[in-house]
C-alpha cells in the first residue's frame, strides 16, 4: 500500500496540465516537479480506463466572443458556427529510443516528462524537443456536419493532434496542439475542478472567409441599358485577433465563349448610362459601417490582363486597416462591364477572394437573349389567283423595343416611355432582306413598336408583346424570333374603261373647252370697242 505522502505528490501531480500550442484552445499546461515514484492506484487516476480513452475535437468558425474563452477540457456550449470538413490527425508522443516507448502517464515520471514536452512545445512553434518522436495513433477523422472530429479507445499517453487540412474559407489553420489522457482539470475548473477526464473535449477555432457574387439585376437600368451589367463581390474580413494579414484581394475575371468574346471591362474613358452600378470599393466593419478607405492609398485596382480585374489591398496601410477597423465586416467591389455579344445566351463571370494566401472562389450568371424581326408584305407576283400568296422582304421598317416590367403583356402607364439601349441604339430598321436585329436584351417581357413604315405602307403601331428566353434567335422553333406584315398604302379611285366614268370626264372637259371659248370672244369684243373709241 502506498503512502499517504506518495497519495499526496500524486494529487499535486494530478494539477499538471499538459500545454496546448494555442491557448484559444484553452488548455493551459502547468510544469511541476515530481519523484519518479510509481503512482498506479493513487490519486484518482482510474487505470481501468486505459485504453477506453477519447478525444473530441469540435471545430467552430471564429467570432468576437467565442476565440477568448479557455477551454478545461470538459463538454462545453460553445456559441458561434461550427465547421466541417476539416481534417485531423493524431499522433502519440513517444520517446525516441528505437522502441517508441510511450510516456507511462501511471507514474510520476511519465507526467515530469509530459510537461518538459508540452512547454517546450509552446516555447518553440510547436516542434518536439530532441529525446521525443511521435507515431500513429489512429487515422485522420474529418469534422462532420456538426464539426466533430473523435478518437476513441485511446490509451494513457500524451497526443498530437494536427490540423491537416481544411476548406478553403479558412484563413488561418490551427497549429498543432497536445492533449494528455487522462487530463487534469485542475483546480481552477468550474464544473469539476481536480479531476481526471478519460473523455477529452478541445474546442480549436478557425477564422473564415467568404466569398459570393451576384449580378445587379436591381440595377434601375438593367433592362433598358442591355448593353451592360454590374457585378457585385462581396468578401468576409475574418476576424484574426489582431494577427496581421499577409495578404487580401479580390479578383473579377471575365469567362468568354470558346471563338466569341462575350464581356469587356467597363472603360472609365466612356460614360456609363445612369441606372448601371458603377466600380466602387467598399468596406464595412461588422456592425455594417462604412469605413475610411483611399484608392491609391488603401488599395490599388490593376488589370493584370484584359480578362481580370484586382483589388488589393497595401502593405501595410490596407491591410492594418482592416485588420484594426473593419474585422468582421465585408469588402465590396461593383463591377460594371459592357456586353459584346449573346454567346450561347449565358453571361458568366468568376470572382475570387484571396485572405492570407486562401483562396475562396465565387461565380454568377445572368441570362441574355436578343430578337430578329422579318418585316414583310403578302403579294401575288403572277397575278394569278391560283399561286400562294408569297411573303416579300420590305427594307426601311424602324422599330424601338420597350420592357413590360409587369410583364403581363397590357401596356400600363409609362411602359413606352424609355426605349430599351441594345447595341449602342435605341431604334432598328430593317435591311433590304426584311431583317430587324435587336442585338441583346435582358431576358423578360417586351414590347415591340413600329415607328416608321417602309416606304408606300401604312405603319401599324401596335405595341407587340415579345418573350426573350436565354440564348440567340432561332426562325425554326420560332426562339426570339417574330414575324409581321404591312399593307400598302390605301389606292384611289381609277374609272373603269367605257364606263360612266369616261362620260363625266369628256363632258367636263367639253365644258371648260366651251367656257375658255367664250372667255376668248368676250375679251376680243372688248378689245375692238376700245380700238373704235
Amino acid at each position: 500500500m502506498t503512502s499517504n505522502s506518495a497519495t499526496h505528490r500524486g494529487r499535486k501531480l494530478g494539477a499538471a496540465v499538459v500545454a496546448l500550442a494555442l491557448g484559444a484552445f484553452g488548455l493551459i499546461g502547468l510544469s511541476s516537479t515530481a519523484s519518479a515514484d510509481p503512482i498506479y492506484d493513487v490519486g484518482d487516476i482510474d487505470s481501468s480506463q486505459n485504453g477506453q480513452g477519447s478525444i473530441i475535437v469540435t471545430k467552430y468558425e471564429k467570432s468576437p466572443g467565442n476565440g477568448i474563452v479557455r477551454a478545461d477540457g470538459t463538454q462545453q456550449t460553445v456559441a458561434g458556427t461550427v465547421l466541417p470538413g476539416v481534417t485531423f490527425s493524431i499522433q502519440e508522443v513517444v520517446y525516441d529510443d528505437g522502441l517508441n516507448t510511450p510516456l507511462n502517464l501511471e507514474t510520476n515520471a511519465g507526467w515530469t516528462d509530459a510537461s518538459a514536452v508540452a512547454t517546450y512545445f509552446a516555447a518553440n512553434s510547436q516542434t518536439l524537443p530532441t529525446g521525443y518522436t511521435t507515431i500513429s495513433a489512429g487515422g485522420n477523422d474529418v469534422t462532420d456536419g456538426s464539426g466533430i472530429a473523435s478518437w476513441t479507445g485511446l490509451g494513457f499517453g500524451l497526443y498530437l493532434i494536427t490540423e491537416v487540412s481544411s476548406p478553403s474559407n479558412v484563413v488561418d489553420p490551427a497549429a498543432p496542439f497536445l492533449v494528455s489522457v487522462p487530463f487534469p482539470t485542475g483546480p481552477a475548473a468550474a464544473d469539476q475542478p481536480n479531476a481526471w477526464l478519460y473523455d477529452v473535449y478541445v474546442y480549436p477555432k478557425n477564422s473564415v472567409t467568404d466569398t459570393t457574387k451576384s449580378v445587379n439585376s436591381s440595377d434601375a437600368s438593367f433592362n433598358t441599358q442591355a448593353d451592360y451589367v454590374s457585378w457585385t463581390i462581396v468578401v468576409n474580413i475574418p476576424d484574426i485577433g489582431g494577427q496581421s494579414f499577409t495578404d487580401f484581394s479580390v479578383t473579377d475575371k471575365i469567362n468568354q465563349v470558346i471563338g466569341t468574346a462575350q464581356l469587356e471591362f467597363w472603360d472609365t474613358g466612356d460614360p456609363l448610362p445612369a441606372g448601371i452600378s458603377p466600380r466602387s470599393v467598399t468596406v464595412k466593419n461588422s456592425s455594417g459601417v462604412t469605413q475610411t478607405f483611399t484608392d491609391g492609398t488603401d488599395y490599388n485596382i490593376t488589370f493584370p490582363d484584359s480578362d481580370t480585374q484586382v483589388v488589393t489591398f497595401t502593405d501595410p496601410d490596407g491591410l492594418e486597416n482592416l485588420r484594426d477597423n473593419a474585422p468582421g465586416g465585408t469588402v465590396t467591389f461593383v463591377v460594371p462591364t459592357k456586353i459584346l455579344s449573346v454567346g450561347n445566351g449565358v453571361l458568366h463571370n468568376d470572382a475570387k477572394g484571396i485572405v492570407n494566401q486562401n483562396d475562396n472562389d465565387a461565380d454568377a450568371d445572368t441570362d441574355l437573349g436578343q430578337l430578329r424581326v422579318f418585316k414583310y408584305a403578302l403579294v401575288n407576283k403572277d397575278d394569278n389567283d391560283a399561286t400562294p400568296m408569297t411573303k416579300e422582304p420590305l427594307q426601311g421598317a424602324t422599330f424601338q423595343i420597350f420592357l413590360d416590367a409587369d410583364g403581363d403583356g397590357v401596356v400600363d402607364a409609362g411602359e413606352l416611355d424609355t426605349p430599351v439601349t441594345s447595341g449602342g441604339g435605341t431604334s432598328f430598321s430593317s435591311d433590304v432582306n426584311g431583317f430587324v436585329d435587336i442585338p441583346v436584351l435582358k431576358v423578360g417581357k417586351y414590347f415591340l413598336v413600329e415607328t416608321v413604315a417602309p416606304v408606300g405602307y401604312q405603319l401599324d403601331p401596335t405595341p407587340r408583346p415579345v418573350t426573350i428566353v436565354a440564348g440567340p434567335w432561332d426562325d425554326d422553333p420560332a426562339v426570339n424570333y417574330i414575324e409581321i406584315s404591312n399593307d400598302q398604302v390605301p389606292p384611289w379611285l381609277l374609272p373603269f374603261t367605257g364606263g360612266s366614268g369616261v362620260l363625266i370626264f369628256s363632258l367636263l372637259g367639253g365644258g371648260l373647252m366651251a367656257l375658255a371659248f367664250g372667255l376668248a370672244f368676250v375679251a376680243f369684243r372688248r378689245r375692238k370697242a376700245a380700238q373704235a373709241a
